[in-house]
């Protein structure tokens, strides 16, 4: 037994030490990309600008302010499931890569703070440890835009005040609306705070319309730094692929055995099966990703904060109920919805993000098999596009919204046509 424990132990500092070298990375391609001054001062024009869909900061800062952004954001975020005394599971490793991928598109330490702060308020008024809502409060970051609509648009004698009130009652509402969807989705959408921050954007939303604010709906896309990201892409691919073979995954039969898992959550695949075959699949899962928009790359597709962010979303997922088997049926039928519909090219903005982040469907592909998986990825492109505008652009996780969408329309169908198969 204490030699187990030893063991765990030995592996939990092991996956502590690979978020802080990713933020080290991301750190130093900062360096790299920017090597003066503009790089600190694209970093404040970050924290400091509006952050809706789809804002992407190396457009307003430059591409090493937004890697110095995520950096930092990763770091602390690390830093505080440190403090907080939790394990490096693949929760924590899902979490993680998701606060660096969106810090590519959305969040920044701004406007993160607020949330953060009230997720802690949330604790104190249940009398419970603040590390029960740790990961709640950190996904609850997704709304983090409202943070930053209110300090840009409100006039200067209370914009931080209102930004501040806001993001507390973000994160004080947020995890008791996620606890809740959990029970409506049944697992299924594995980014359930996406779908709890998208019903809680739309009340915040509507009732600042009621009060005559408007919300734009403006794009930024930056096309600078494909190669550079490309590089960065493929280090962090690379070394998760290199720790989980030195953590013992060293063939395909002993990676073959994460396709038994449907992926419904909880699946974390670092308890199920070891952080090696967790590590070798985040790979792996990013990798689909990745391959998918250099596939592209002829029609004018190039890697930016908002591409890297879905490619960290997935890989990070891969330690949390996605892999290669149960993602690829759901992207298959997202791109068939985009080659079909007429007003958005496959190549555009949100449907290249809702391409690969319609993936946090991938437990219906597991459970229900690859036809049911084409038909929610499908289901998911078309719903995506229209849901964006319920609550103004101001939840970064919509496909986390529209996936739980999805699932309340097609769960019962499905459940209603074919017996659910049992998961080994």
């Amino acid at each position: 037994m204490a030699a187990t424990d030893e063991l765990t132990a030995l592996r939990s500092g092991q996956l502590y030490r690979i978020p802080l070298v990713l933020a080290g990375l991301l750190a130093l391609f900062a360096a790299a990309a920017q090597p003066d001054r503009s790089l600190l001062r694209g970093f404040w024009e970050i924290q400091v600008n509006e952050a809706g869909l789809i804002t992407d900061p190396m457009a307003t800062g430059g591409v090493g302010a937004a890697l110095l952004n995520a950096a930092l954001v990763l770091l602390l975020s690390t830093l505080l499931l440190r403090r907080m005394k939790l394990p490096f599971t693949g929760a924590a490793f899902a979490c993680l890569f998701l606060m660096a991928g969106f810090s590519l598109l959305g969040k920044n330490l701004v406007n993160i703070a607020p949330v953060v702060a009230g997720g802690w308020l949330h604790a104190l008024y249940k009398r419970e440890r603040f590390a029960q809502y740790v990961y709640l409060t950190l996904y609850g970051t997704c709304l983090s835009p409202m943070v930053s609509f209110l300090l840009v648009r409100v006039r200067p004698g209370v914009r931080w005040v209102a930004m501040a009130a806001c993001g507390l009652v973000i994160g004080f509402l947020l995890p008791a609306i996620a606890r809740f969807t959990t029970r409506i989705h049944q697992g299924y959408n594995l980014y359930n705070v996406g779908f709890a921050a998208g019903i809680l954007g739309l009340g915040i939303a509507s009732v600042l319309k009621g009060f005559g604010v408007e919300f734009d709906s403006g794009v930024s896309w930056s096309r600078e730094g494909h190669g550079l990201l490309c590089i960065l892409v493929a280090a962090v691919l690379l070394g998760l692929l290199a720790a989980g073979i030195a953590l013992g995954c060293r063939s395909w039969q002993a990676y073959s055995r994460i396709f038994r898992h449907s992926g419904r959550a909880v699946a974390d695949f670092i308890l199920l099966d070891g952080p090696g075959l967790a590590l070798v699949n985040m790979a792996a899962v990013g990798a689909v990703g990745f391959a998918y928009l250099l596939a592209l790359y002829p029609l004018g597709v190039r890697l930016n904060g908002p591409l890297v962010c879905c490619i960290f979303a997935m890989t990070g997922f891969g330690a949390f109920g996605k892999h290669p088997k149960n993602v690829l049926p759901v992207m298959a039928g997202a791109v068939v919805a985009a080659l079909l519909l007429v007003a958005v090219p496959i190549t555009s903005p949100g449907v290249l993000l809702a391409t690969l982040l319609c993936t946090c469907l991938a437990p219906i592909a597991g459970q229900f098999g690859r036809g049911w998986g084409m038909a929610a990825g499908f289901i998911h492109m078309t719903i995506v596009q229209n849901t964006s505008i319920l609550h103004g652009g101001m939840n970064l996780y919509n496909n986390g919204f529209a996936a739980g969408l999805v699932c309340i329309l097609l769960i019962p169908i499905i459940k209603s046509m074919s017996p659910e198969p049992e998961e080994d």
